[in-house]
């Protein structure tokens, strides 16, 4: 071999190499839409590069080729992100919509790209199922604050969100369903209305139809509202053979001169506890009075005064050394409370439930068929997370029918 072949030849090999390809990036290179598919569904590895030399993963070679429908494919085949593909795509609107609708997040370098951003907008407004559009958490935090936004709120969960449906259709089972969290005028009853959604969720569950289950939350449940509902509704609708279910989530109040409990509506003003708050005497008896078979009330409050989910007239000092939270003589009625009269109640933050109501939705779901075998079960585990805190709350269990069945 003379010397101009041997330098030929020298400088020739590296650009061979640098030009050796697989066949799908081959096909992707000449936009063989049909060629792509064959060799995909034939098994041609769709994350590996053609060569060492070249560095060119297939979705990387159809975003520099302007290929939106095979850089689509290959993306929702789980291509990977193409890296620097963004950058060759941004100013490419049909390039970056297929890139995103293919499923991938978008790398926190590339976002300064202002096409990157309003793609990014745009698919977002599509109504993806991602909760950042195609940002990942990380992502999209760091968007946030560089636009001096604070990150986020995470929408709460817990394990007993999701009941899983178990019996029949009760046709003759009703619930009222009371949640409040914000007040009017007064502190939070922490997680109150969410307790209420998720115990709607597993009265449901059980079989009490959702036309025969009112739920008054937040705003709605006004003094006015639960008379009406208690007084009115349940008297006109229920049937002899009827279980009535009765669940209230937060504040309840003492009257210091007395000792009487109330429960506090939305718009109640403790100052006024007799003309603005619900006694719970009047509560119990509206229900003892109900044409039904059984009535069972799950209560999340507390009557102490000294905080959790009970609350005092301003100024007024928590003395009250014995609360009454009597039941009428009702063969019917069967009563689950929070706390005993002087404790306060708890919440759950890992689980944004009150420590009760977690318990009660958990023995629920778990298959307690009577009140006392529900009581039995959450007990001991609300007294236990209780402590944990470094304070005491004991639920309590009241009334004729708790051995009867739900």
């Amino acid at each position: 071999m003379n010397w101009i072949a041997t330098i030929a030849l020298f400088f020739t090999l590296p650009f061979l190499a640098a030009c050796a390809t697989t066949p799908l990036n081959e096909a992707i290179a000449r936009k063989d839409f049909a060629e792509v598919k064959r060799l995909v569904d034939g098994g041609a590895d769709i994350k590996s590069r053609g060569n060492s030399l070249s560095k060119s993963y297939p979705l990387a070679v159809a975003v520099r080729q302007g290929t939106p429908e095979i850089a689509n494919y290959l993306a929702k085949k789980g291509a990977g992100t193409p890296g620097t593909g963004f950058f060759f795509a941004a100013g490419n609107p049909d390039m970056l919509d297929a890139l995103l609708d293919g499923g991938l997040q978008v790398p926190s370098q590339f976002l300064g790209y202002r096409d990157i951003q309003v793609a990014q907008q745009r698919y977002a407004a599509r109504a993806t199922p991602r909760p950042h559009g195609n940002l990942d958490d990380a992502a999209y935090d760091r968007m946030r604050a560089a636009a001096n936004q604070p990150p986020e709120k995470k929408e709460p969960s817990s394990d007993v969100d999701a009941p899983s449906r178990r019996g029949a259709e009760r046709p003759n089972d009703f619930a009222l369903v009371i949640g409040i969290e914000e007040y009017q005028s007064l502190p939070k009853a922490e997680y109150g209305a969410r307790d209420a959604k998720i115990v709607r969720k597993h009265f449901e569950a059980i079989g009490v139809p959702a036309r025969n289950i009112i739920s008054l939350e937040g705003s709605q449940a006004t003094g006015s509202k639960l008379r009406s509902y208690l007084q009115q509704w349940l008297p006109r609708n229920v049937k002899p053979d009827s279980t009535v279910f009765v669940y209230y989530s937060g504040h309840g109040a003492p009257d210091p001169e007395n000792g009487d409990a109330y429960l506090v509506p939305w718009d109640a003003d403790p100052m006024f506890l007799t003309t603005s708050a619900y006694p719970l005497k009047q509560f119990y008896s509206e229900l003892a009075k109900l044409k039904a078979k059984r009535v069972v009330v799950a209560l999340d409050a507390c009557f102490s005064g000294s905080g959790g989910r009970s609350v005092l007239a301003k100024g007024a000092r928590p003395l009250v050394s014995k609360v009454d939270e009597s039941l009428p003589a009702a063969a019917n009625l069967t009563v689950l409370a929070a706390a005993s009269g002087s404790e306060i109640t708890g919440t759950l933050d890992d689980q944004a439930h009150g420590i009760f109501t977690y318990y009660f939705l958990k023995g629920l779901s778990g298959g307690a068929k009577t009140p006392r075998a529900l009581f039995d079960y959450l007990k001991p585990k609300v007294q236990d997370d209780a402590r944990r805190q470094n304070r005491e709350q004991s639920p309590t269990l009241n009334g004729s029918g708790a051995d009867a069945a739900f």
